[in-house]
C-alpha cells in the first residue's frame, strides 16, 4: 500500500501559514505570561547584586569593609539590600509582536544607566558635620578619583561613626581600587551580565514559551 501526497497550495503560501501561527502562538505566550517573566527575572537579580564583593564589604562588620570606609551608620546589610532590590525593581519588559515574517522581538532592560534609582536612595550617603559624602555615587561612577586628600581611612574598631574606623592625618581618601567603578563598568553592571545571566534568562524565557 502506497500513499501519496500533492500540494494544493504553494510553498510560499504554506510558509506564510507556519511563520503566521509560530507568530501567534509566541505573541499569545509572551503576552499572557509577561507579568510572570517579569517577576521570574526580577527575583534573580537581588542575588546577583548581593554576590558581587561591593556588597558583600558593605555588609561586613569588619574594619576594613566598605561600610567602615565610608562611615556608614546602622545596618548596613539592610542597605546593600535596598540597593538590590532596587536594581530589580527597575526591571521593564517590552514587547514588539511577532509579524507573519517572524520579525519583532522583546527586550528586556534592568537598570537605567543614569542610576537615578540607585543615587536617590537616602542611604547610599553618609551625612556628617560640615560634610555630605554620596558614596554610592563614588562607588558607581567616580572611579579611582579623590575624594579626599590629605586624609586617609584608619580601620581600627570603636572610632569614627560607624564604630569601625575613623579618617586621620595623611595619604588621600578615594574608593579601594578594588571596588572603583565607572558608569560602564561598576558592581552592578557586572552583576547583571555575564553568561550564567544570559542562560538564566533564557531559561525563564524557554519555561514560558514551551
Amino acid at each position: 500500500m502506497s500513499i501519496s501526497l500533492r500540494l494544493t497550495d504553494s510553498i510560499k503560501n504554506i510558509e506564510m501559514e507556519i511563520n503566521k501561527g509560530i507568530a501567534d502562538y509566541v505573541n499569545k505566550k509572551l503576552s499572557s505570561n509577561q507579568n510572570r517573566i517579569i517577576n521570574s527575572i526580577r527575583s534573580l537579580v537581588p542575588n546577583w547584586i548581593l554576590a558581587q564583593p561591593e556588597m558583600i564589604s558593605l555588609a561586613s562588620n569588619d574594619p576594613t569593609s566598605l561600610a567602615g570606609y565610608f562611615g556608614v551608620v546602622g545596618d548596613a546589610s539592610s542597605i546593600a539590600t535596598k540597593i538590590a532590590i532596587s536594581v530589580a525593581d527597575s526591571l521593564t519588559f517590552k514587547l514588539d509582536n511577532f509579524k507573519n515574517n517572524l520579525n519583532g522581538g522583546f527586550e528586556v532592560y534592568i537598570q537605567p544607566t543614569t542610576f537615578i534609582n540607585l543615587l536617590g536612595i537616602q542611604d547610599g550617603r553618609s551625612v556628617y558635620a560640615g560634610g555630605n559624602l554620596h558614596w554610592l555615587d563614588w562607588l558607581l561612577t567616580k572611579g579611582d578619583e579623590i575624594i579626599i586628600s590629605n586624609y586617609q581611612y584608619n580601620p581600627q574598631t570603636g572610632l569614627g561613626r560607624s564604630g569601625l574606623g575613623n579618617m586621620i592625618p595623611g595619604g588621600v581618601f578615594r574608593v579601594p581600587p578594588q571596588f572603583s567603578g565607572t558608569a560602564n563598568n561598576n558592581f552592578v553592571t557586572r552583576a547583571l551580565i555575564g553568561n550564567e545571566q544570559d542562560k538564566a534568562i533564557t531559561q525563564i524565557f524557554d519555561n514560558y514559551l514551551g
